[in-house]
This record gives C-alpha cells, sequence and structure tokens, in this order.
C-alpha cells in the first residue's frame, strides 16, 4: 500500500510538473495580449452603430456567425485593454477548466488523479501542435469564432455526461434548456465548429439509437436546437456577399474539393500523428487506462468504428466546407479547433483500443516510476529539440519579447490618444512574439487594419512608418 501511495504522488507531481511546463506559458502569456486586425473593426462599429445595428449589418451583409459576431461586438477592448487581458486568460483557464469537466461526466468510475492526468496531457498535447496560438488565445475574433466553441462544447459534454447514452435519462428541464442554448450558440460561432458540432450530436443520436434501437428525445431536441441554428447560419443573406471574395476553380466543383480535402486532410493527420508528444500522449494514457473501466468487446469494437467515423467526418468534413466554399485549406485558427476535436476522438479510439485488448487478454503495461520518468525525458529533450509552440512561449516571456510587444503596442495607444492629430504616422512595432503577434497595421493608411483602428481611435488615418 505505501508503494502505490508513494507512486500515485510521484505520479501527481509529474503531472503538476507538466502542467507548469506546457500550460503556465500561456497562461503567463495573457499579461501581454493585445487586440489586433478585425478586433478594431467591430470595436469601431459598436462605438458608431451600436450593438444592434452592428449584429444586423454583420448578417445581412457579410456572414451568419451569429453568436460568436454578438460576442465581439461587446468586445472587451471597449471597456479597456486591460479587460482584453482577462478576455484572453479566461480563455485559456476556461478550456481547461471546461475539459475537467467533460472528462469528470465521461469517466465517472476514474480516480481524480487519472481525470486530472488526462486533461493536463491533453491540453498540453493541444497547445504543443496548435496552427497559432495567437488566433487561437490572444486575438479576440479569432478565438470567439474557433477556440470559444470547443469550450462550450466540453460544457455541453459536462453538462450530459455518459448518463445520457442511458435509455432513462431524463435531464432537469434547467438543464435540457442549456444545453440546447449551447448547442445553438457553438453552430453561430463559426462556418467549421457547426459542421463539426452537427457531426457529434448527429453522431451520438446514432450511437443511441444503436444501443437501444429507439431515439433518445433530449438528444433529438439537442439535435433540433443544432439545426435551428444551422439555418440561421446557412440563410445568412451576407453569405452571398462573403462568396464574392473567392474566385478559382475548386470552390463549388465536388470532385476537385473533396480531392483537395482529402489531399490536405491525410497530410494534416500525418503531421499529428508522426510528431513525438501524441505518440508518448497514446502510450501513457493506454498504460494508466483505469481497470474499471471495461466494456464487452461488441461495445468496444462500436467504440473504436464510432471514433475513426467521427475523425474522418472532423478532418475531412471541416476541410471540405473549407474547400468547397473557398477553394482552399483552412486558416491556423480553423486548424486549431479540427486539432483539438481530433485529439478528442482519438481518446475515444483508446478507450475502445484498451478495452478490445484487455478483452483479448492482451497485457497491457502499467505505469510505474520508470516508464513516468521515460515519458518525461522524451518529452523534455522533444521540447527542447524541436520547434514547437511550447518552446516558443518559453521563449517569448524569457527573452522579455512578449513584455516588450505589450509595451510598445501600449505606448502607440498613448501616442494617438494623446496627439490632436486627425492623420498620425506611428511607428512599427518591432517586437513581435509568436505567441501574441498576429499582424500590424500597413504603411497604406486605406488599408482596412487602419481605417478600423482609426475609426476607433477617433482619426482620420494612421500610418505605420516601415
Amino acid at each position: 500500500m505505501k508503494t502505490k501511495s508513494r507512486l500515485g504522488s510521484f505520479s501527481g507531481w509529474l503531472v503538476v510538473l507538466l502542467a507548469l511546463l506546457g500550460i503556465l506559458p500561456f497562461v503567463l502569456m495573457c499579461a501581454y495580449s493585445q487586440p489586433s486586425a478585425d478586433d478594431w473593426c467591430v470595436a469601431a462599429d459598436t462605438m458608431e452603430k451600436g450593438f444592434w445595428q452592428s449584429n444586423r449589418d454583420f448578417y445581412f451583409d457579410l456572414t451568419g456567425r451569429f453568436f460568436s459576431s454578438a460576442l465581439l461586438f461587446m468586445h472587451p477592448m471597449l471597456l479597456s485593454f486591460t479587460a482584453f487581458k482577462f478576455y484572453s486568460l479566461a480563455l485559456v483557464l476556461g478550456l481547461v477548466a471546461s475539459m475537467r469537466w467533460a472528462v469528470g461526466a465521461w469517466f465517472p468510475e476514474s480516480s481524480t488523479g487519472w481525470k486530472w492526468a488526462l486533461v493536463i496531457m491533453a491540453s498540453v498535447l493541444f497547445l504543443w501542435g496548435m496552427g497559432s496560438t495567437a488566433q487561437g488565445f490572444y486575438w479576440g475574433t479569432g478565438s470567439a469564432g474557433y477556440t470559444l466553441p470547443c469550450l462550450l462544447f466540453f460544457c455541453l459534454a459536462g453538462m450530459f455526461g455518459k448518463r445520457c447514452l442511458e435509455p432513462d435519462w431524463r435531464p432537469r428541464p434547467v438543464v435540457l434548456v442549456a444545453g440546447c442554448f449551447l448547442a445553438w450558440a457553438i453552430t453561430g460561432c463559426t462556418e467549421v465548429s457547426m459542421a463539426v458540432f452537427l457531426a457529434h450530436i448527429t453522431a451520438l443520436n446514432v450511437l443511441f439509437f444503436w444501443r437501444h434501437r429507439r431515439v433518445s428525445r433530449p438528444l433529438i431536441i439537442v439535435l433540433a436546437a443544432t439545426s435551428v441554428g444551422v439555418a440561421i447560419v446557412v440563410l445568412a443573406p451576407g453569405n452571398a456577399s462573403r462568396r464574392t471574395w473567392y474566385h478559382n476553380e475548386v470552390m463549388h466543383a465536388l470532385m476537385p474539393a473533396s480531392l483537395m480535402a482529402l489531399k490536405l486532410g491525410v497530410r494534416q493527420v500525418a503531421l499529428w500523428l508522426v510528431f513525438t508528444p501524441f505518440a508518448l500522449f497514446s502510450l501513457v494514457i493506454l498504460s494508466i487506462w483505469p481497470a474499471a473501466f471495461q466494456l464487452p468487446r461488441q461495445r468496444a469494437w462500436e467504440l473504436v468504428v464510432f471514433s475513426v467515423l467521427l475523425m474522418l467526418a472532423t478532418v475531412f468534413g471541416s476541410l471540405f466546407l473549407s474547400t468547397w466554399s473557398t477553394g482552399g485549406g483552412l486558416p491556423l485558427r480553423a486548424v486549431n479547433l479540427m486539432l483539438l476535436f481530433f485529439i478528442l476522438d482519438w481518446v475515444i479510439l483508446l478507450a475502445g483500443a484498451v478495452s478490445l485488448l484487455r478483452s483479448f487478454q492482451v497485457e497491457i503495461p502499467r505505469a510505474g516510476v520508470l516508464l513516468a520518468l521515460a515519458a518525461l525525458l522524451i518529452f523534455g529533450t522533444a521540447l527542447g529539440a524541436t520547434n514547437n509552440n511550447v518552446k516558443t512561449a518559453w521563449r517569448d516571456l524569457l527573452s522579455g519579447e512578449a513584455a516588450r510587444y505589450d509595451r510598445q503596442c501600449a505606448e502607440r495607444h498613448a501616442m494617438i490618444r494623446a496627439s490632436s492629430e486627425q492623420d498620425l504616422v506611428l511607428p512599427e512595432l518591432k517586437a513581435r512574439p509568436k505567441t501574441l503577434f498576429f499582424n500590424d497595421l500597413k504603411p497604406d493608411p486605406t488599408n482596412w487594419r487602419n481605417t478600423c483602428c482609426a475609426r476607433f481611435f477617433g482619426k482620420r488615418s494612421l500610418t505605420v512608418r516601415p
């Protein structure tokens, strides 16, 4: 018993160390986040036209993303730039907290330590492999459309839990209403989150029907709320205007769009699976999977097939949506969302694989001190030897680049507000930490970034001196 207690304590300290190495820098980075690009536009629109008119114009003239746009037109920078930093902090911590809620609800038989270990490892894996941390956490427009729906999805998963697959599941009315609202909100964040969530909630209904040969009324109601959100997005008049931005031979051509999505999907999944943390994550999860979690062989096969289909829907569906509508691939902020759902589906695959291996009497080595130390050593080696977001975040912090970026932005904002001139020439941002920096204003005062920023500060024009 003492040996097990010591091993548990040792493993707990390793999880804490992993959180400090892999998550802490992104939490600290929130103190230096600054708005950019579209953030100026939505804030200026609200200041000039008001909240409701801005939302109406956005829906009728640009796109159907009704929920993320509503949040953006209440942009935290309208309060202060400090409020924007707290928004970034709430997003990073909220993503981890909501994931913990979901893991607890879907694996109730597991220990608290195991739940936290899964959450910390999955979070570090996501942060390591994100296409762009700047677009995911520290740019308001990108995060509201692509990172926020992930947080909302985990909240919905936490509210429903594994019990939603039981035939006698009857959630309280307030829970069902909240679940419908979250489903509706997720679809209204961005088209990619809409497609991915629709695939997952549909798959959940199919799984329930496959197991019980009848439908679940609560899950059908949530699916109906999702469909309402989809209809609002798809039928938006602004979509016609947005389509005029793209002109190529792939968009709206079924075969070319499908082939491009397939090619991009295979390449993206290969890139995810070959890097060291993904292999480490899978190895450690398999070795620490709770003995109490055991499915019959048929259920295990169902879970494996279910997870594979979900991964295909997540990757191919997201990319096809982009190739069909724009003729190109996804922006990095959308790759972030796709990666997080892929990790979620990968955990489901591991759950089915563990049960299958155990049903065939295949012994999976349990995690011990040597395995934990070896995993930590490999992780540390990969952290130092490869280019990755975690390493970059620590470098941006420790080198002072993030602090310089924040200071230069604050000095620029103070300079604009202090000047009585209507046409200003500003110094270029020299500090550009990769973790935080998305883009800067341009030398052309008519560039949309410049005009939006000028509107926010009440100036006629702003120009950046190269």
